[in-house]
């Protein structure tokens, strides 16, 4: 009898422990910002312009607001930005892709992922495409013509190609009501985008890697 009992106990405590198990299970969705959870700290809200603003001057050069997908200042001051982007440049693709990987190295460590993407570009002049926070040779080249340009006032153009990696940085904002998400206009498109804290985090992050001797020989 005491055998039998003993079995029942431990079937009840694997019971037990099991039901408890389930309880602790992680919720996917636990990080989906709203009034109850509210992992930004803005009550399910994104920032204003003028916080986005203000946050943007502690970033490097280069950085922009994307507004609806549009890089420029909207016309109703009031709108809050959906993207934070910043496009850097390379010689090679694989410089690119090595950049990029370790973007998304950081973006793992920190928790909070951006939209990664590069491309081959044509662009008129190769003097003036470099990154502001590297002395790569187009600052090199940059300068030499720079000195050039101020005794002749003339500076023949440099057509060719280089290589872009954009990242664009955004929180997701996951639609809250059945008209959220029955919108389909063009105006509600990026209605579950926008900017929050985490965003400006990992663009100063990136500014600080984008300076790091290994990634700054992989930039113009």
């Amino acid at each position: 009898e005491s055998a039998t009992a003993g079995h029942t106990g431990s079937t009840q405590m694997d019971s037990s422990t099991q039901a408890s198990s389930e309880k602790r299970k992680v919720d996917p969705f636990a990080k989906r910002p709203s009034q109850k959870c509210d992992p930004y700290g803005l009550a399910g809200q994104s920032l204003s312009h003028k916080e986005c603003i203000d946050w943007l001057a502690t970033l490097e050069r280069g950085w922009n607001l994307i507004y609806g997908g549009i890089e420029k200042r909207p016309e109703i001051e009031e709108q809050a930005p959906i993207f934070l982007q910043r496009q850097f440049y390379h010689e090679t693709f694989h410089d690119a892709s090595q950049f990029l990987s370790h973007i998304s190295l950081l973006s793992t460590n920190l928790n909070h992922y951006p939209f990664l993407s590069m491309e081959r570009v044509l662009v008129d002049d190769l003097i003036t495409v470099s990154n502001s926070n590297t002395t790569g040779w187009n600052s090199e080249a940059a300068s030499t013509s720079g000195s050039a340009q101020t005794s002749t006032q003339k500076r023949r153009k440099v057509k060719g190609w280089v290589f872009v990696s954009t990242v664009r940085c955004s929180t997701y904002r996951p639609p809250t009501t059945r008209a959220d998400l029955e919108e389909q206009d063009g105006s509600s498109q990026y209605k579950d985008k926008g900017l929050t804290y985490h965003d400006f985090h990992l663009a100063m992050n990136i500014d600080i890697e984008s300076n790091r001797e290994g990634c700054t020989a992989l930039l113009l």
